[in-house]
């Protein structure tokens, strides 16, 4: 079996994988129009417009980027020329994390390969799967880089997903969990957050054992939230909900990048698996009013994203992408996502937020 080598990237580059909803403009019932959709937009923007499992959800995925500039250009030109398709084919496109109508009618699975073989392997899990997400590839030089910037984001990844956490209701139910996206998601096998690994190799043996094994066939069937791409010289970051704010997404953009910029030179001291799940299930439940237990014991989690920052800050990273360490500090004193939606459904209905999370 050939052994894993890592494909160098330019450092710091940054790729999007944002999902995103389309309801119908009326009902906000899932609406199959991907194809219809992706037949109709310009040619120049094809490329960045994939297809996912289901024929009412489309991925935005852009290229390699320098910067955050560069993905905010490109959304801007894309969310201008999906307006006009969403009034003529009547459609929203919406960024929750989870489905939030209760959905009477099924969806289609988009004809190929890969997604049948999912839906025969996982049956009823994948015809009630309305999870969306937002993904970010971050570009390394080396796995040595990239291994202190898996560990680190492993560490932190309950903070990222607590940031963007906004789905709290699932098909017409409050479920009470700020982001019940990643409890549908984690029905599946391999989805959950990793362990933190002493060496690259380290992880390149577990892959060519379950590769043996016949449990996956490529890296992809590992659904880590957090996950090497040697094949692309990246660490793929995975734990967002999806987003219907393009400023949040790009800020997001910016505090991954400061920390992956941090992991050129550090890497915190690793958690035990124990402390990572008891993080992580804190977050999926609180989201930003979350508790965070390492070695020094229990302490809120916003306390531990403060503590970041002002690290970033003192070390010089902010400085040196360019940041302000105000738009960190302010995001995180602002509410969290998943209450504010909950109150908002007492006093407007689920309708009228469903609408406010659309992008067009």
């Amino acid at each position: 079996m050939e052994p894993l080598r890592w494909k160098r990237s330019e450092p710091l580059t940054v790729g999007l994988e944002w999902e995103l909803q389309i309801l119908d403009r009326e009902t906000l019932e899932p609406k199959d129009a991907f194809p219809e959709l992706f037949e109709r937009l310009p040619e120049d923007l094809k490329p960045f417009v994939h297809k996912e499992v289901y024929q009412s959800m489309l991925e935005v995925v852009s290229a390699p980027s320098e910067d955050e500039g560069q993905i905010a250009d490109l959304l801007g030109r894309l969310l201008e020329a999906l307006r006009p398709l969403a009034q003529e084919l009547g459609f929203h496109l919406v960024g929750l994390g989870t489905l939030y109508s209760k959905a009477e009618k099924g969806t289609k699975i988009n004809a190929d390969r890969r997604y049948k073989l999912f839906a025969e392997e996982f049956q009823h899990i994948l015809r009630d799967f309305y999870i969306y997400g937002i993904h970010f590839h971050v570009g390394f030089p080396d796995e040595d880089w990239a291994l202190r910037a898996f560990n680190n984001f492993v560490k932190y990844a309950p903070l990222f997903l607590a940031l963007s956490a906004n789905s709290p209701f699932y098909r017409g139910v409050n479920t009470g969990i700020h982001s019940y996206r990643m409890v549908v998601f984690e029905k599946l096998p391999r989805a959950e957050l990793p362990r933190q690994f002493s060496s690259f190799g380290e992880f390149a043996a577990v892959v060519e054992h379950l590769k043996g094994a016949g449990a996956i066939e490529r890296i992809k069937d590992l659904w880590w939230h957090v996950r090497f791409r040697p094949d692309l010289g990246t660490v793929e970051f995975r734990v967002f909900d999806s987003l219907w704010s393009v400023e949040r997404i790009l800020t997001l953009v910016k505090l991954v990048r400061s920390l992956a910029l941090y992991s050129e030179r550090y890497q915190d001291p690793p958690l035990a698996v124990e402390y990572l799940q008891q993080n992580w299930w804190w977050a999926k439940r609180y989201s930003l009013d979350a508790d965070f237990v390492d070695h020094q014991g229990r302490k809120a989690l916003k306390q531990v994203a403060f503590d970041l920052v002002y690290k970033l800050e003192h070390l010089g990273i902010f400085d040196q992408l360019g940041y302000s360490v105000d738009e960190f500090t302010h995001l995180l004193r602002r509410p969290s996502l998943a209450k504010d939606l909950i109150l908002k459904s007492h006093a407007l209905g689920l309708e009228r937020v469903v609408r406010s999370a659309a992008v067009v």
